[in-house]
């Protein structure tokens, strides 16, 4: 489902294309607005990933990094992506106090999984590998790949809308406007109880998660992430929404997250009583 979504998304941003080039030349210029798209599409294919891992200073570790719980991480992502049946993607760190991840890529085969280092500092290591879980649930579902288009598509509205914004001084309320519209676009929470249920069957404890998700909802709660606040469009990209800290309200990227705890208490539950 989610790969038909990105193909929707792709859709949307070739009509996007298509219709300002009629508006601006008619059928010529929708004919080059159509060639321009495809080259738009090929980046965003190609490397929608390392332009959110660049946005966010993420910088690649592996195992023979200097900190254990860098270390640790690594080695859980290993075991965890043999347990869901899938290659490891590549690791990173976000140099940040507010505990988060994200995960970013097209397909199991290039997928980067990136967690900020106050995540390591805040979670157990359990609940660290729970997370871990989830954002390789995103990746085997093929969801990163409709997360990674749909924060193309914001900064291509962006691009357009904010251009004609600029001289009336209204860019900032055009992000604004633009990043909750692609929100709500962007939002599933589908999506997201199906990653959390995927990732209780991956670390074999949704309990795990639910600990995690707890944490992370009370310290995203009061913590601000500065490059997510400057890259909002890339905020349903993580695992518990990262924006505006102490002034938060409902999210419009996330489901609520007593709702996923609940979800994952019921499901640990019917694990016990199979067991």
């Amino acid at each position: 489902m989610s790969y038909f979504k990105a193909a929707g998304y792709m859709l949307l941003i070739h009509l996007a294309f298509a219709g300002l080039g009629w508006w601006i030349a008619g059928r010529d210029g929708a004919l080059i607005a159509t060639v321009i798209a495809l080259a738009f599409h090929l980046i965003v294919f190609w490397y929608a990933e390392k332009i959110v891992l660049k946005l966010h200073n993420a910088r690649e570790v592996g195992s023979d990094d200097a900190s254990p719980m860098i270390r640790a991480f690594v080695a859980d992502c290993d075991k965890l992506a043999m347990r869901a049946n899938m290659p490891r993607p590549r690791t990173y760190i976000v140099d940040a106090f507010q505990p988060n991840a994200f995960v970013a890529g097209r397909d199991t085969n290039h997928a980067s999984i990136a967690v900020t280092d106050g995540l390591l500092k805040t979670l157990s290591r359990a609940e660290v590998s729970a997370v871990v879980a989830h954002e390789l649930a995103h990746v085997k579902r093929g969801d990163s790949l409709a997360m990674g288009v749909s924060s193309a598509l914001a900064a291509l509205l962006m691009m357009i809308f904010g251009s004609l914004a600029y001289p009336f001084g209204q860019r900032k309320l055009v992000s604004k406007v633009i990043s909750g519209l692609v929100a709500r676009i962007g939002q599933s929470h589908a999506r997201e109880y199906a990653a959390d249920k995927q990732a209780g069957e991956i670390c074999g404890s949704p309990i795990n998660l639910a600990n995690a998700l707890l944490k992370l909802e009370r310290h995203t709660a009061s913590l601000l992430n500065p490059l997510a606040e400057r890259s909002p469009a890339t905020a349903h990209m993580f695992v518990i929404d990262p924006l505006h800290g102490p002034r938060r309200t409902a999210s419009a990227s996330h489901p609520p997250t007593e709702r996923r705890i609940a979800r994952l208490h019921r499901q640990s539950a019917e694990m016990e009583g199979s067991d």
